[in-house]
């Protein structure tokens, strides 16, 4: 039944009334007048500018575009057991924009679906009562008044989805109780957004018991900053679900606060006035950062992690594949400690909290349990390039009871020179303390690489004078003619631990040079240059590289006749030095320098020619080296200062080959070289963080092997190829190859 807008209302709109399964429909051209719909009516808008519109009792509301203008006083929309489905409406009213009520528990609630609209109210933009549900899609919903609230649950529920506001200028959504203590008191968003301007998020108060729900990059905004509060001996649970917050939880008045992210995120604290209860579990990769005092139960599992901004007390903390991390590791200076009542851990040491400390002062992070502590559990922590004052009073750990266990992660922890282990030992006043053990102390990464830095110029040298020497096979070739050479080579160097640090250098090089006979002696004077490059390799994952860029001028003579011969060079060499450190908390130090070098050598011998083409070549050679020192650090602070490092090689040996004529005026001479080698420096110091000194040692005998073969392809054309092993007590030279050619003028 349809009855016409013959009616007035006191304050003078005219009203049209829809009852008993009877509908009608509006659009652009009804004038606009306030509706009420009862009884099983049915009013289908379109395109229409109404007035307020009331449905009651099992009807239905439909609107597909609509403006609708609250009455002074009164409501926009109200929805009172009843069903309604709005899109592209806007709805304003100084009360509320839009109710969504119950008429009695018998009757039930009301369902309202909105999508692409505008609600506002000057009160509230929105109110669900009891068993009422109402839905949002990309809606806004405004509190407009200056005690605005969004949406004011009174036992209702509230699902709002992707691109839907719900904003109050003093609170996003507030959470009560319906009068009769009935209904879902939820609220589910699902990439939506409440804020409260100058409020807080979600308030709940007065005693109720409500649920909230964020998934999928849902936002919380407040301008107290309180993204949700809870007062008034309330309860809630809000889980995070794959959704970042930054603001701060308030649990106060009495009220309990079960807060549960889930692949969520939030920057803030968690505030729990004394009287009331909180629990925060963290699961599925979530991260929190902020302040959990007072809260009583902690749980930080599977991937989890908990980052401290402050000094907290927690009463239980259970981690099962979590972590909690001592403060943030890019803000220096900044110690805490946690008070745990029990700990409670799994028993496969997945389980990690994550310390750091200025250990140079002695000022670290500190785990203390005062009750039982259960588990396994892994302590990283942050490495140090500075040196540790006291690593004996550097307790991490105490736990008053328990069987826990607790060990490094890597198994050490790098500070500065050395690195150390963990020990545990019964504590001053009971209980269990673990501290760094100085008992356990070896060299650390950071001081290993810079003593290899520092060493490996000297073997460096090694390879690039090798390449050098092996042209003497084609000056026999040719009488000594002027010519150009070049030549590329490769080798690896072992160096030992008693050497003052172990390390393998790989290196690889390229050499150019000419020379040229002066007149018609048996002199040739050239100069030679080329580039190579080191990379060593150390435990723990750290790395060198020394890039050498070198030149020099060197002579020779040979007499013709007799087979004597004299080989000089004088070789300058500037290296670019790099450390790459990995340290024991999986992080990675690094420092540079660049220095010179100068070196010298000279080799005497004589090529005495046998039988059949047989020669032997008996020879002697001195070398000497100097590298500059330098002093600088690797960028976790760690200093270093090597001193001028020095070498003076003695060797002596002989070479044994024959010519054969292989065809066409080639020639091949296949040779072996054996030779006895002696490094006489045995001092080259290297200072580590200005108190640690260490002595680089290369010194001692080795011998070295040798083979190769030079062609001569024609009077012009020379090429070779060399093969080289050493073996000593302080270093090995597993191979060495060299490749090379030679064209004369």
């Amino acid at each position: 039944m349809f009855v016409p807008a013959f009616s007035f209302f006191g304050d003078g709109v005219q009203a049209a009334v829809i009852v008993d399964n009877t509908s009608r429909d509006i659009d652009a051209t009804t004038a606009p007048i306030d509706y009420l719909v009862r009884n099983k009516g049915v009013l289908n808008v379109n395109g229409a500018t109404t007035r307020s519109i009331t449905i009651r009792s099992g009807s239905t509301l439909n609107i597909n575009g609509a403006t609708v203008v609250g009455n002074p006083g009164g409501e926009g929309i109200t929805v009172t057991s009843s069903r309604g489905t709005i899109n592209q409406a806007t709805v304003t009213s100084d009360d509320i924009g839009l109710a969504v009520n119950r008429s009695s528990i018998a009757a039930g609630g009301s369902t309202v679906d909105v999508s692409n609209s505008q609600i506002r109210g000057d009160v509230f933009g929105a109110q669900v009562t009891g068993l009422s549900t109402l839905s949002l899609a990309n809606t806004q919903v405004t509190g407009t008044g200056s005690n605005g609230i969004g949406a004011d649950l009174l036992g209702g529920a509230l699902n709002a989805s992707a691109g839907t506001v719900i904003t109050g200028q003093a609170t996003g959504v507030r959470m009560v109780n319906d009068t009769d203590n009935v209904g879902a008191r939820s609220l589910s968003l699902d990439n939506a957004t409440v804020q409260g301007v100058n409020g807080s998020a979600v308030l709940v108060d007065r005693g109720t018991n409500a649920t909230v729900n964020l998934s999928n990059g849902a936002s919380l905004l407040a301008g107290n900053n309180l993204l949700l509060d809870v007062q008034g001996a309330s309860t809630a649970a809000m889980t995070v679900g794959n959704s970042e917050l930054q603001g701060d939880i308030n649990i106060a008045g009495n009220s309990t606060g079960n807060l549960t992210f889930d692949q969520g995120r939030m920057t803030g604290d968690v505030l729990v006035e004394n009287g009331s209860t909180a629990n925060v579990t963290l699961q599925n990769s979530s991260q929190f950062t902020g302040r959990l005092d007072k809260v009583n139960g902690v749980t930080v599992n599977s991937g989890s992690i908990w980052t401290l901004t402050g000094n907290d007390t927690v009463g239980t903390l259970a981690m099962n594949g979590g972590t909690v991390r001592f403060g943030a590791q890019d803000v220096p200076n900044t110690f805490y400690q946690l008070n745990v009542g029990t700990l409670a851990g799994s028993p496969d040491g997945s389980s990690t909290f994550a310390m750091k400390g200025n250990f140079a002062t002695g000022q670290h992070d500190f785990l203390n349990v005062t009750g039982v502590a259960t588990g396994q559990f892994g302590l990283l922590v942050t490495a140090s390039g500075l040196d540790a004052l006291n690593p004996q009073q550097l307790t991490l750990v105490h736990t008053a009871a328990g069987d826990a266990q607790f060990a490094l992660r890597g198994g050490r922890v790098d500070l500065g020179t050395w690195s150390y282990d963990l020990a545990q030992r019964p504590g001053e006043t009971g209980g269990t303390e673990w501290f760094l053990d100085p008992a356990t102390q070896v060299i650390s990464p950071g001081a290993s690489a810079v003593l290899a830095l520092f060493n490996s110029p000297i073997t460096l040298l090694y390879g690039e004078a090798s390449s050098l020497r092996s042209r003497m096979g084609e000056l026999r070739f040719n009488g000594g003619q002027s010519g150009a050479w070049a030549r590329t080579y490769s080798s690896q160097y072992n160096v030992s631990g008693r050497s003052g640090v172990a390390y393998k250098q790989k290196q690889r090089g390229l050499s150019l040079g000419a020379d040229a006979r002066l007149n018609d002696s048996d002199v040739l004077v050239g100069v030679m240059g080329g580039f190579s490059q080191s990379d060593l390799n150390l435990d723990h994952g750290t790395s060198g590289t020394v890039k050498s860029y070198y030149f020099g001028p060197y002579v020779t003579w040979m007499d013709r006749y007799t087979g004597y011969y004299v080989d000089g060079l004088l070789k300058f060499n500037q290296f670019q030095n790099e450390a790459k450190v990995g340290l024991s908390d999986g992080t990675r130090a690094k420092g540079d320098y660049d220095n010179w070098g100068v070196s010298a050598s000279v080799e005497a011998g004589r090529h005495i020619k046998l039988s059949n083409d047989y020669f032997i070549e008996p020879f002697v050679q001195f070398s000497a080296a100097q590298i500059q020192g330098k002093r600088f650090s690797l960028d976790n602070d760690m200093q270093a200062d090597g001193d001028h490092a020095r070498s003076l090689l003695g060797k002596v040996g002989t070479t044994f080959g024959r010519n054969f004529d292989i065809g066409n005026g080639a020639v091949a001479q296949p040779y072996v070289r054996a030779a006895i080698a002696n490094e006489f420096v045995n001092n080259n110091k290297v200072k580590v963080n200005e108190s640690n000194v260490f002595n680089n040692d290369l010194s001692g005998p080795r011998a070295e092997l040798g083979a190769g073969v030079a062609v001569a392809l024609s009077k012009k054309w020379q090429v070779h190829v060399d093969l080289d092993y050493s073996n000593g007590e302080h270093i090995e030279q597993p191979f060495g190859v060299s490749l090379g050619g030679r064209y004369s003028f």
